[in-house]
């Protein structure tokens, strides 16, 4: 079973007035990988589980997807998640890069620039994944600047962002090669296209600057919480 970036979800509906569930999904067939809008029907609730199991064709091959909308569990305090409800899809992609799940401080069209990524490769579009990568590292930036230094290019912000906030010197050689990555894509070569190698690596790297950047601080201030140094 694979869970579902919010980002996916492209409408929600209400069975029997009561239970949330997703309505329209934008993913990676699990059977044909094509990147395709699954139309759920055959909803089913369970009112002990507080979750609704649904079903859908894929629009390119017409096999059947299950999905299920559960409600988030509360945290280890009780404490209640911003994401009301978690989506998961079965049978999960049976190849191609993971959807990692993402912290709430991830901005959300940060996640949806992400998501959209991993769909070009899982689509096997590589330019189109070179292309997107690079546009998600200069949202990552953007967020990490004053709203007045957003115009500079994506050069100039990683290395505002490495000045002002002691990026490690690996991460800044992490940035700059999926930038030029990006910039191969964005540009027409027929004897220096994005291959499957590299277009992975770029998505795989970029999963790592998100993970350090927003997932590990996120971790360490949950850990200070469930320590009691807050």
């Amino acid at each position: 079973m694979l869970k579902l970036p919010a980002s996916s979800i492209k409408a929600k509906t209400t069975v029997r007035n009561r239970y949330l569930s997703a309505s329209s999904v934008s993913t990676t067939c699990p059977f044909c990988f094509g990147k395709v809008i699954f139309s759920l029907n055959s909803f089913t609730e369970d009112s002990t589980r507080d979750w609704v199991s649904a079903s859908a064709s894929c629009p390119g091959c017409g096999r059947t997807v299950s999905f299920l909308t559960a409600a988030s569990p509360s945290g280890p305090d009780g404490e209640k998640s911003e994401d009301t409800h978690e989506f998961f899809m079965f049978p999960g992609a049976s190849s191609g890069y993971a959807y990692p799940v993402l912290p709430e401080t991830v901005p959300a069209s940060l996640q949806r620039s992400l998501t959209s990524t991993i769909d070009s490769l899982n689509a096997k579009n590589f330019p189109a994944t070179a292309v997107g990568a690079r546009r998600t590292l200069e949202g990552i930036f953007k967020y990490r600047v004053d709203s007045s230094d957003r115009t500079k290019n994506l050069y100039q912000l990683i290395d505002l962002v490495k000045n002002s906030n002691d990026l490690a010197a690996p991460l800044e050689t992490l940035s700059h090669a999926i930038r030029s990555g990006g910039n191969l894509g964005a540009h027409f070569d027929d004897e220096n296209e994005p291959t499957e190698a590299m277009a992975g690596k770029m998505v795989e790297l970029l999963d790592y600057l998100i993970s350090y950047l927003y997932v590990l601080p996120s971790k360490i201030t949950d850990l200070e919480k469930s320590l009691g140094k807050e």
